[in-house]
């Protein structure tokens, strides 16, 4: 009974939309798209499945089978009878459903890759997903080339330029838009590669700062001022260390852009449907099951919305079961009231938001 009720999801709400809405698939090679396939092959989409059906308040199914379990006029091999047909009938169903979340995950991570792609292209280089952008500043240029042909060794590792006076550091940081900054501190005696640092770090601007100074750390970093890394200088200096160094900073802005996409995904409400829908939309949405409430919602929350209108999902005519769900999801539309005309003005105003 309980693995019945929990493994049922609102029956109609199923994942496909029209197909004139569909996404249009990436062109991906074969062994990028063969890769994308057997992490997916990977996922629990059945616990994810169990997550989202226990999200569901209002399951009337439940309410079904309760009443034909406290019904006494039916007999047992009655009810074993029915329970076995609805088993049937909700394992095909989730069956579907299991299939239509892989293809939404497999076309998300396709999307994923081809916008690195673009942007990769926009940059000039096929590789930069994998690089860390650094510049070199500092006064001295013969240690400017020591570091710049140790870290040439590194095809990981892709030096925009080289700064040798303070008016050139600011003007590449602001131009190039480098990760990591690799800076001295003294120039003609003066601390003023530590202004700069500074200046930035007032800004809270993203560039990361890797020191490499003779001075020691505690004597010259004060006032709460942050630096990604922090080398001293010494007669026997390895600059091995620095490539070392840019390594772990690189994963600290992986990391912190990481927890701020996770922030901004699942916690921070900032997409205000409500004033999005007019009321009549509202209404629609209402007898699809959806109630927009008048507060903000979270990019997570949201696209939960889009799921249960199916707008990610792309139709495989070749898939009969994904096919067969679709006319039941129209089926649907079409039992609770609303037309066509009304379920395409809902996905036309999808369409036009920008918020995302």
């Amino acid at each position: 009974m309980y693995i019945l009720q929990y493994l049922f999801v609102n029956l109609g709400r199923l994942f496909q939309p029209k197909e004139e809405k569909f996404i249009n698939q990436v062109n991906m090679e074969n062994n990028e798209r063969e890769i994308i396939n057997n992490i997916c092959d990977e996922q629990n989409f059945e616990e994810l499945l169990l997550e989202i059906t226990s999200m569901i308040k209002n399951n009337k199914l439940n309410k079904i089978l309760n009443d034909i379990e406290n019904d006494n006029r039916l007999s047992k091999e009655l009810k074993k009878s029915i329970y076995a047909d609805f088993f049937e009938y909700v394992t095909e169903i989730n069956k579907s459903y299991i299939s239509c979340m892989k293809k939404i995950f497999c076309l998300g991570a396709e999307k994923a890759i081809n916008k690195i792609k673009e942007k990769n292209n926009m940059k000039g280089s096929s590789n930069m997903s994998i690089k860390t952008s650094v510049m070199i500043a500092d006064d001295n240029v013969h240690i400017c080339k020591f570091i710049q042909a140790s870290l040439n060794k590194h095809d990981d590792i892709e030096v925009l330029g080289v700064a040798n006076t303070d008016e050139d550091e600011i003007k590449m940081i602001e131009e190039l838009k480098p990760e990591i900054v690799i800076t001295d501190l003294v120039r003609n005696h003066k601390y003023t590669g530590l202004d700069i640092i500074k200046n930035y770090f007032e800004k809270k601007s993203p560039v990361k700062f890797l020191v490499i100074s003779a001075d020691r750390k505690q004597d010259v970093i004060k006032d709460g001022l942050e630096v990604a890394g922090y080398i001293e200088k010494s007669f026997s200096f390895d600059y091995e260390l620095i490539y070392n160094e840019l390594i772990r900073i690189k994963k600290q802005i992986i990391d912190e852009k990481y927890n701020n996409w996770d922030k901004k995904y699942h916690t921070l409400e900032h997409i205000d449907l409500y004033s999005v829908f007019d009321e009549d939309e509202r209404a629609t949405l209402n007898k699809l099951g959806i109630e927009i409430k008048n507060r903000k919602y979270t990019e997570y929350e949201f696209e939960l919305i889009m799921m249960e209108l199916g707008y990610y999902m792309k139709i495989d005519e070749d898939d009969l079961d994904v096919v067969e769900t679709l006319k039941s999801t129209r089926k649907y539309i079409a039992d609770k009231g609303v037309t066509k005309e009304e379920f395409d003005k809902i996905i036309n105003k999808i369409d036009g938001f920008n918020f995302l």
